[in-house]
């Protein structure tokens, strides 16, 4: 039950930094909160077609997907360094704040 929550509480804290960072890009922050929108604007922003994020629905790709979704967006937005990345492969709401 606690991972249920840890996991809920993640998304809802991805989705908060995703609708802060999404502005800073020209994308509608509500776009942030809405389930799976928020995915596809996210390749969106990182340059990848939005059907990228259907990927996220099969479990073990979806680590692998997301990662590296969280890598490019960090890179994005000129975070280069190793730490950088580092932080958003291990908890990417942090990373985005």
């Amino acid at each position: 039950m606690s991972i249920l929550i840890f996991l809920i509480v993640s998304y809802l804290l991805l989705s908060f930094s995703l609708s802060k960072l999404f502005p800073k890009a020209g994308v509608d922050s509500v776009k942030g909160w809405i389930p799976g929108v928020n995915f596809a604007e996210w390749a969106k922003l990182i340059g990848r077609k939005p059907q990228y994020a259907f990927w996220l629905l099969f479990p073990i790709v979806n680590l692998f997907i997301f990662c590296g979704m969280a890598v490019d967006m960090v890179r994005s937005f000129g975070k280069l360094q190793f730490k950088d990345s580092a932080l958003a492969v291990i908890y990417a709401p942090l990373a985005f704040f």
